[in-house]
């Protein structure tokens, strides 16, 4: 049966063009229109979506032109066979372009196609929705490094509730998850490939100072108030100091860089006392660390005062009346002294008297008798 005019028929028509047959709809002439893509599901979304990429776009969109030993600087942390991979999945979707620019030695150069700049401008798109109602940051991050499988899921589901949790088996692998994303990290100290100091250590010598807590499970030494972690804590954790320990790293992302170097010290130096004893103070380690965190207390104190110039005011006001304070003492002691002396001599003259009146007393009565 065919719609003719928008009634049955049960007549063939006869072959027309399909310009001739406008309100003829037959099957046979026509095909299926096909739906757009939902935008859950679009392609930009699943590039974009990833770690490394939308970092790609936007370093070649800033750079222009840029090398594979230069975009393996400009990303920090990503590996050779990462970027390698990154690249190619880019080149498929016809959003970045390599152009060989030397053969001996070979060189090429990556940079972003017409379809490339138009996905970073919804790169900055992105941030502009950002910048207008992303008024608050979403969950925090947490890079798990703990090589027992078995702790590294319990850790895991103790935090998942408030917290977006990485998982990481070894120390190599920790390092390399370690980028901007992660807001802090708890690193078991005997991790394989690399361990925790380790990791916290290469931490260091970049400019992203991600708030670290290092896990130990075997003995304490005196050396360790050098490790640069901000917390250390003795294994097993509880689920109630894990989650303590979390919380404290997370506070430690808004405090000032001198802050956090003076707390991370304090931490060290009472974490080690308290499984050392007393003693362990005596130590060089022990030593060095204390010295270091005079001199930021001193440094974090000067510049408090060269921030807020009324707190040396202040001193200032407070020793004067602490030296006001001893010379009106003195002032009132100095007055004070030559009453006491005239009470001294009333006082004196007084007995002088008593005495001088009972020797004439007794001297009469001698006479008397």
């Amino acid at each position: 049966m065919f719609i003719i005019g928008g009634e049955y028929s049960n007549n063939r028509p006869t072959a027309r063009s399909e310009d001739e047959l406008p309100l003829v709809t037959a099957i046979s002439h026509r095909r299926p229109m096909s739906h757009p893509p939902s935008p859950a599901e679009s392609t930009a979304l699943s590039i974009l979506g990833t770690k490394w990429k939308p970092r790609l776009i936007v370093a070649l969109a800033i750079n222009d032109r840029l090398g594979f030993g230069d975009l393996k600087r400009e990303l920090a942390g990503i590996s050779g066979k990462v970027l390698s991979e990154n690249l190619e999945e880019l080149r498929d979707h016809n959003i970045v372009s390599r152009d060989v620019v030397q053969e001996q030695p070979r060189r090429v150069e990556y940079e972003l196609t017409s379809a490339g700049r138009e996905l970073y401008g919804v790169l900055e798109s992105l941030a502009d929705w950002d910048a207008t109602y992303a008024t608050e940051r979403g969950r925090p991050t947490v890079l798990l490094a703990e090589d027992d499988p078995r702790l590294r899921e319990l850790y895991a589901l103790w935090l998942q509730t408030d917290y977006d949790v990485v998982t990481a088996a070894d120390g190599k692998e920790a390092l390399r998850l370690l980028d901007e994303t992660i807001d802090v990290a708890v690193l078991a100290r005997d991790l394989p490939t690399l361990d925790g100091p380790a990791i916290a250590a290469a931490l260091e010598t970049t400019s992203q100072r991600t708030p670290v807590a290092i896990v130990t499970s075997g003995n304490i030494f005196p050396d360790d108030v050098s490790i640069p972690a901000d917390v250390l804590v003795r294994d097993p954790l509880s689920k109630t100091t894990l989650r303590e320990i979390v919380g404290r790293l997370t506070r430690l992302r808004s405090e000032s860089s001198i802050g956090r170097d003076v707390r991370a010290r304090r931490n060290r130096l009472t974490f080690v006392e308290r499984h050392l004893g007393p003693t362990v103070s005596a130590t060089d380690a022990y030593q060095q660390v204390a010295d270091e965190l005079a001199a930021l207390e001193q440094e974090r104190a000067a510049a408090a005062e060269s921030r807020e110039p009324w707190r040396r005011l202040r001193s200032t006001a407070d020793s004067n009346s602490d030296s006001d304070s001893d010379s009106a003492s003195a002032a009132t002691s100095r007055a004070q002294r030559p009453e006491r002396e005239r009470d001294h001599k009333r006082t004196h003259a007084t007995g002088n008297s008593a005495e001088d009146t009972s020797t004439h007393n007794d001297s009469d009565g001698d006479e008397n008798k």
